[in-house]
């Protein structure tokens, strides 16, 4: 009797392991199972396994070929032997928010084993359609993405615990077809055995807790009785073994995978070009007023700056392109972003113009040269806060999108410019009005045509301090 248990045991780890469509990287995997049931009528649940190695902060897979609109699992630890899942909808390449339509089944064999190890079996209901998306339970190459966070524990219950930038990413596909077949209740338990006996696994194969992620906690059914509970599954039976090897070369379905953002490129040259423009072009431009040369505005200063222009129009447009693939178009530094290029396009060259005019005629500055000068350097004061911005909403220090060098540089480089500026346009004027024994230049005064000095009112001497 004994040994035929053992053998309808066998039989039932070997049909169960072969229905399992796997990927795997780097110790970080998901194992799917599609019911034949689901298969053929195209809607139900599907069996999802999520592992992750020892010193994990978080993992999460999603459904879809983005971030943006990608259905969402994300698992962490509760405890030191217990995990979360929290089922989450991508908006862009921000943090995803917890999906509240979700309806997810956390199993047994669920917890963090020994070797400190995530194992997450979870039933999805509603991993065939969501908001933003679907799938094709007989698709042979669906499209999945997947992150995570190297890290000390989370050691939270709740379902919308905020998680750090992740580490790196990924996509991938899983050929569903391979993983079709079966019935279980818990195929993972029954194909990789837990680590209790056979009766305890058994046990484990029937359990789950259902969850409806809501305000941080889940709703847990339980021989009809319904309570609610922190989103956390309690590895009673023992935890199963990974089913996704951690080589993707036997990973199964599991297709090749990318660990680079796609997007990489053009935030790099976005992140480049735009602080060349604020920190250094714009500020270093509006120097050139300072020169010695009486045909600098039209020679040396206007020209610089429609350079300058011309770039920010440039990084304008990456950053356009990027926040479309990131769904960030009505973000916090966008915004700005729009606010500050659409003045420094149109609004900008028309007072310094207008300014122009008017010197060439009388000799004097105008208002309009007073808010070229105090509202340019306001605005170009806003692009390169902006820029800061930029790197607060692209991560933390230190991640993949902003390398701790990158924040160093652009500090670094910003202090010097400021520093520069002030030199130029406070201690040379006065240093040189010294050296001519008067400060009687200093004040606000007109200046003659001859001098050839347009947007600032202090003089020390012909040269064009000031």
């Amino acid at each position: 009797m004994a040994f035929r248990r053992a053998l309808a045991t066998a039989a039932l780890v070997a049909g169960s392991a072969a229905q399992v469509a796997q990927f795997s990287d780097s110790g970080y995997g998901i194992s799917v199972n599609v019911p034949s049931d689901t298969a053929s009528s195209g809607s139900g649940s599907i069996y999802v396994q999520i592992s992750a190695p020892s010193g994990t902060e978080w993992i999460g897979f999603g459904q879809g070929s983005q971030m943006s609109g990608a259905n969402m699992l994300v698992v962490y630890a509760a405890d030191s032997t217990n995990v979360t899942v929290s089922p989450r909808l991508g908006t862009g390449h921000v943090q995803p928010k917890v999906n509240g339509n979700a309806q997810i089944s956390v199993l047994q064999g669920t917890g963090i084993a020994s070797d400190g190890s995530l194992v997450a079996n979870i039933r999805c209901d509603s991993c065939l359609s969501w908001s933003g998306g679907s799938m094709d339970p007989t698709d042979s190459s669906s499209s999945w993405i997947y992150a995570y966070k190297s890290g000390d524990a989370l050691d939270s219950t709740s379902t919308d615990e905020s998680i750090s930038q992740h580490d790196s990413t990924g996509q991938f596909s899983l050929d569903l077809t391979t993983g079709t077949g079966g019935s279980s209740s818990n195929p993972f338990v029954a194909a990789s055995g837990s680590s209790g006996d056979s009766s305890s696994a058994a046990a484990s194969a029937s359990g789950s807790a259902t969850q409806t992620a809501s305000n941080g906690q889940a709703t847990a059914t339980d021989a009809g009785t319904a309570t609610t509970i922190p989103a956390v599954a309690t590895a009673t039976g023992g935890v199963s073994s990974p089913l996704a090897s951690s080589n993707p070369s036997t990973s199964g379905s599991g297709s090749s995978h990318s660990a680079s953002d796609p997007n990489q490129a053009t935030r790099v040259a976005h992140a480049v070009v735009m602080p060349l423009v604020f920190v250094i072009l714009f500020p270093l431009s509006a120097l050139t007023i300072y020169l010695p040369y009486n045909e600098k505005v039209r020679h040396i200063h206007a020209p610089l700056q429609a350079v300058s222009v011309i770039l920010m129009l440039v990084g304008l447009g990456l950053g356009v392109k990027l926040a479309n693939k990131l769904d960030e178009v009505d973000g916090y530094h966008q915004l700005i972003g729009y606010i500050v290029v659409v003045w420094m396009v149109f609004f900008q060259p028309v007072l310094g113009l207008m300014q122009h005019l008017h010197f060439r005629k009388q000799g004097t500055r105008s208002p309009m040269g007073h808010g070229h000068r105090w509202i340019g350097r306001a605005f170009i004061l806003l692009g390169i806060v902006n820029g800061g911005l930029g790197f607060k909403q692209a991560g933390t220090v230190g991640s993949a999108n902003v390398p701790t060098y990158s924040v160093i540089v652009y500090a670094v480089a910003t202090v010097v410019i400021f520093l520069l500026y002030v030199a130029v346009i406070v201690v040379m004027p006065r240093v040189a009005a010294r050296k001519n024994g008067s400060n009687n230049n200093l004040g606000e005064k007109p200046r003659p045509r001859s001098q050839g000095y347009e947007m600032h009112n202090r003089s020390v001497d012909r040269a064009g301090y000031a």
